[in-house]
């Protein structure tokens, strides 16, 4: 990786904040790119920018496409993350989701290949039929339009479908759902923090729906290693391997908090229906030398000490 400039949109959030504290201690040159719309400037991000001359902050939205334009100029690689997120938090922002994760992404698609950038990555979102949410429709055609991109105007792609992640730092409500206020939740950070406070942990629907659970040091990881010539037009899936039920998770979450708290099952949530998901790890492994080495549990035993700390409370891990 001896590309210097770095523009990452989204910047601030979860998965590219810590991109960005690996690619400082790398050297590179990182601007983040964020409006922040949706919270304060962090405190990691604020320390980040005083501690590393090589990483800037530009606070600007992906909709301004001047703005996007003048700051991807002259970038080498462009990690493509501002997103509106949450399958079930966007009802009645339909419009706004759609100007974001779709009219947003053209105007940074546009200004990558304007640039001449040597990589376009970004998390793709394979088609979800079953499930009907503003979400789910707007990254589809965000995926769809990069995909275009890629095979007809040759922008140099590639994309990391990235599972369920978790970790320290993620957000336990993203957004709440206009009609149902209780859907917009991070089912690990929800589970953490309600297992803390002695609560009910929330499970939506029967809890036997199955998702791939990815600790954040492992995506980080497949992120770092993502631009490389080999990996240019493919999608990887970026998750262990392994479909772990919502009951298990939430169970092992009490176990490891020493919690007294019980599940509380609630119906499932807007536009969704029950699935199970699994990643397959092996291209990302033959192309990008990149394997998942952090389990749930240890991932779960590194994540809950961020959450007492929140709280306020001796982290029981």
């Amino acid at each position: 990786m001896s590309e210097q400039r770095y523009v990452l949109t989204g910047g601030t959030g979860f998965i590219m904040s810590y991109v960005a504290e690996r690619l400082a201690a790398m050297g590179k040159d990182v601007v983040l790119y964020d409006n922040c719309e949706e919270h304060e400037l962090f405190d990691y991000t604020t320390d980040l920018l005083s501690r590393h001359a090589n990483v800037k902050y530009v606070k600007g939205d992906i909709r301004d496409k001047d703005a996007v334009n003048e700051t991807i100029k002259g970038a080498d690689v462009v990690y493509h993350f501002a997103a509106l997120m949450g399958t079930s938090s966007r009802f009645k922002q339909e419009h706004r989701t759609i100007e974001v994760n779709v009219l947003g992404t053209l105007n940074v698609l546009e200004a990558s290949l304007q640039a001449g950038v040597k990589y376009f990555v970004h998390p793709p979102r394979p088609p979800l039929s079953q499930w009907l949410t503003p979400y789910i429709i707007s990254k589809t055609a965000q995926t769809q339009f990069t995909q275009m991109y890629h095979k007809i105007y040759g922008l140099p792609t590639v994309g990391l479908h990235i599972a369920n992640c978790y970790g320290p730092r993620e957000r336990s409500v993203l957004n709440p759902n206009a009609m149902v206020p209780r859907e917009g939740k991070k089912l690990v950070a929800t589970c953490i923090i309600a297992a803390l406070k002695g609560e009910p942990l929330p499970v939506f629907g029967d809890g036997e729906q199955a998702s791939d659970f990815i600790f954040i040091d492992d995506v980080v990881d497949a992120c770092i290693k993502a631009p490389k010539p080999e990996a240019i037009g493919e999608v990887f899936d970026i998750g262990t391997g392994i479909a772990t039920k919502v009951n298990d998770v939430a169970r092992l979450v009490i176990k490891l908090t020493k919690s007294k708290s019980k599940i509380e099952h609630l119906p499932m949530r807007t536009g969704e229906v029950k699935l199970e998901t699994k990643s397959d790890p092996s291209l990302a492994k033959k192309v990008l030398g990149w394997v998942p080495v952090v389990s749930l549990e240890e991932g779960l035993k590194k994540t809950i000490p961020f959450y007492a700390k929140a709280l306020g409370i001796d982290s029981p891990v």
